[in-house]
């Protein structure tokens, strides 16, 4: 009988939110680091201090599982705390996917096929103490297609911390409220857009309303995105996967709120970082 695979605890940690292999080849540039995740990876320890050494892509390649992670070079312009995290998640991932693997293709090798992940990180915005980047990840653990979904992160650079969506303002409840018939209609007209039948918005809208009411909009993956002024911010960018609020054929969304309908919310730190219109950026996957 086909296997039903049941995925470890540490792997649906790993792709909702001990790997070693051979480096394979890559045409990277002469220079370019190379990591194989599980040697010699580098934690989240805030008293890094320098990203010289640190890997600009992970590879494995071994007989259950094939693992490609990329880091644009901009990551490591930043606080060198933020790499190492990022690069230390990216190890947490490879080795929860290669256990998970390596068990899957001991109890059933007959119907086993390689696991699948593959992980680009970019810098999306930068002002002042705040930077947003967005990881695309891929998983493909055995079934009939792989899935995929974006981690969007908020950093201060000052300290290498990662913020929430909702410590950006100064009242989380008040912003919440104040943005989701935006966030609601964004998604009816992106729905509308993607399918081509306007008389469906009423349809999309209930449907947006009832998959994200009372979830707290700004707890899932929110990103900043640069702004069409040098140095600030032009908004914040909701990240929805495949099957989170539609079908995995409509796949994934990306719901921008410009900074001018919540720039009045923000904390005064933070409000003179945003400023002009989101500038228009290529995701992955788009």
């Amino acid at each position: 009988m086909k296997h039903a695979l049941l995925l470890s605890a540490a792997l649906m940690m790993a792709i909702l939110p001990g790997a070693c292999g051979q480096a394979g080849e890559t045409d990277e540039p002469p220079g370019a680091a190379v990591q194989v995740a599980g040697e010699g990876e580098v934690s989240h320890n805030p008293e890094v201090t320098s990203t010289a050494d640190m890997p600009r892509f992970l590879l494995v390649d071994n007989d259950t599982l094939k693992a490609d992670v990329r880091f644009e070079e901009e990551v490591f312009s930043l606080n060198p705390v933020i790499a190492a995290d990022l690069i230390d998640d990216a190890n947490g991932r490879i080795e929860a996917m290669q256990e998970d693997a390596d068990t899957y293709q001991a109890s059933d090798p007959e119907y086993f096929r390689p696991y699948g992940l593959k992980i680009d990180w970019r810098v999306t915005g930068v002002a002042g103490t705040l930077a947003g980047l967005e990881g695309f990840i891929f998983t493909f653990t055995g079934g009939a297609h792989g899935n995929y979904m974006t981690d969007a992160r908020i950093y201060n650079t000052e300290t290498g911390k990662r913020l929430r969506a909702g410590d950006l303002f100064a009242d989380k409840a008040a912003a919440i409220t104040a943005l989701s018939p935006d966030v609601f209609n964004a998604i009816a007209s992106a729905k509308v857009e993607r399918s081509g039948s306007p008389e469906g918005r009423e349809t999309f809208l209930g449907e947006a309303k009832d998959a994200l009411d009372g979830t707290g909009l700004l707890s899932g993956e929110v990103s900043l995105v640069a702004s069409t002024e040098e140095g600030r911010l032009g908004g914040i960018v909701l990240h929805y996967a495949p099957y989170e609020i539609g079908s995995y054929a409509e796949g994934a969304y990306h719901i921008t709120l410009p900074q001018a309908e919540f720039h009045d919310l923000l904390k005064p730190e933070y409000a003179d970082l945003f400023g002009g219109a989101p500038a228009d950026i290529q995701r992955f996957g788009d």
